[in-house]
This record gives structure tokens, C-alpha cells and sequence, in this order.
């Protein structure tokens, strides 16, 4: 397929244009709602005087691990990020541990992770202009205005190194993958000439492709989701000026001050 056809199928609309990657992205999405729709359920029958139990105290626990890390690596005035989190590291997680069930990965499919780099590079520009206001502009003339042309070119560094970390990762575990299985069915042919090549492979590939498998799945998504997160918080923390007054400490004076005078 030429560089012409691929770009009609951008215009052109049907199931058969439809990548499988998308599809197990879209079952991530619908099983983060379908959890999100229970655990609210669950939240609202509680009874708040007792511990929670299963599922909501699971969700509790990662909403404080997730509510700690925004106030730690951000500070206790960008907490009003933390729904991005609540959004973002869950979808990562399950985006690289789908391909264990047997359904196409996710993240190995490049429209994953640049979606995931263009949402953060959004947001981080978001928040310049929020904290920055008018200020947000000089970034592109500083040190000398003659310095615009290149600003304008490593502004998009934030959606290449993200898109590209999360993409080339994923993608090493397969290729990886799938040369220790070429080799280990090569092996079994070798041994048992008689064997065709499926059944040759099945003799030495099931126990190191399951380990592979889940090691690839299972530590990668941990990795890249905690980096993924890290970055994130790193480049939104660093768009607040550091000497802008927290909203949560001048609420904290005036409650103070009215207390005084009362």
C-alpha cells in the first residue's frame, strides 16, 4: 500500500477502514466507564461510619495513591489536575495489559500513544496559558527574539519523546517475543525434523513466551504508566510559577484571619 492509499483511508468511512488496535482501545475506554459507573454506584449505597469493602476499597486506595502523587509531585494547588490522573494512568495500565488476553495491543499501535502525547501536550499549554496569562508568549522570543524559529520547532519535543517512549517500548517486548519464538520453533524443527513448524514450536515456546508475555506485559505497563505519569505531573508542575500563591494556603489564611477576629 503507497503513502496515497493510506492517506484515503483517512476520508474514506467503514468497518473495513477500521484498524483492530481501535477496537481494544475502545474496550479499555468502555471497561474504565463500566468501573467508574460501579464504583460511583457502590459510593453512593455506602454507609460512610463503616470500612469499605472489595471493589470500593480498592478504588479508595487508588484514589489516595493517585490524590498523594499529584499533591507531591505537583504541590497542593494543581490537585484540580488529579481527574486527568484518574483518567490517564488507568487507561495506560490496561492499554499495554490487553494484549495478554490475545486481543491486538494497544500501545504498539501508533495512534495510542500520539493521542496520549497530543492530550498531554494540550494540557501542558493549558496550563501555561492558565498560570502565565500574557506571559506564556515570551517563551518563544526568550533569550533573543531571534531564537522564535527554533522555540517553535522544540515545542514539540513533550509529543515525540512521549509517543515515541510508550510506542518503541511496547513494540521492542513484541519483537523481542517474536524472535525468541522463531528461534525456539527452529530449535524444536531442528530436534524433530519430522514436526511441522506450528507443532515443532509448541514442544519449547509455551513456557518462555507465557514468562516473555507477562513480563513484557505486566512489568512494561507498570514502567511506562509510572514514567507516562511522572512526566506529566513534571511538565504541568513546572508550567506554575513557583512563587504564585497556593489557592489552598490563601484559603487556609483567611479562614485563619476570620477566626482571629471573631
Amino acid at each position: 500500500m503507497n503513502l496515497g492509499e493510506r492517506l484515503s483511508e483517512f476520508f474514506s468511512f467503514g468497518w473495513e477502514f477500521l484498524d483492530a488496535p481501535l477496537f481494544s482501545s475502545l474496550l479499555v475506554m468502555l471497561v474504565i466507564l463500566a468501573l467508574a459507573a460501579v464504583i460511583g454506584l457502590l459510593a453512593s449505597r455506602a454507609d460512610p461510619r463503616k470500612p469499605s469493602k472489595g471493589l470500593l476499597f480498592l478504588a479508595e486506595w487508588g484514589y489516595e495513591k493517585l490524590e498523594g502523587f499529584v499533591q507531591e509531585n505537583m504541590g497542593a494547588a494543581m490537585l484540580n489536575y488529579l481527574p486527568y490522573f484518574l483518567a490517564m494512568v488507568p487507561y495506560c495500565g490496561l492499554a499495554f495489559l490487553v494484549g495478554l488476553t490475545g486481543l491486538p495491543s494497544v500501545i504498539d499501535w501508533m495512534a495510542a500513544p500520539l493521542s496520549m502525547a497530543v492530550i498531554m501536550f494540550v494540557t501542558i499549554h493549558f496550563t501555561a496559558v492558565r498560570y502565565q496569562k500574557w506571559g506564556y508568549f515570551s517563551r518563544y522570543t526568550s533569550p533573543i527574539f531571534f531564537w522564535l524559529p527554533i522555540n517553535l520547532i522544540t515545542m514539540w519535543t513533550p509529543i515525540i519523546s512521549v509517543s515515541m517512549r510508550l510506542f518503541g517500548n511496547c513494540l521492542s517486548g513484541t519483537i523481542i517475543i517474536g524472535l525468541v519464538q522463531w528461534a525456539l520453533t527452529g530449535l524444536g524443527q531442528s530436534l524433530f525434523p519430522m514436526m511441522s513448524g506450528d507443532s515443532a514450536g509448541a514442544i519449547f515456546a509455551p513456557i518462555p513466551m507465557g514468562v516473555l508475555n507477562l513480563y513484557f506485559g505486566l512489568f512494561s505497563a507498570y514502567v511506562q504508566t509510572t514514567v507516562y505519569s511522572f512526566l506529566c505531573a513534571l511538565w504541568f508542575a513546572g508550567e506554575r510559577p513557583e512563587d504564585m500563591p497556593s489557592p489552598a494556603i490563601e484559603e487556609g489564611r483567611g479562614r485563619t484571619l476570620e477566626a482571629a477576629n471573631a
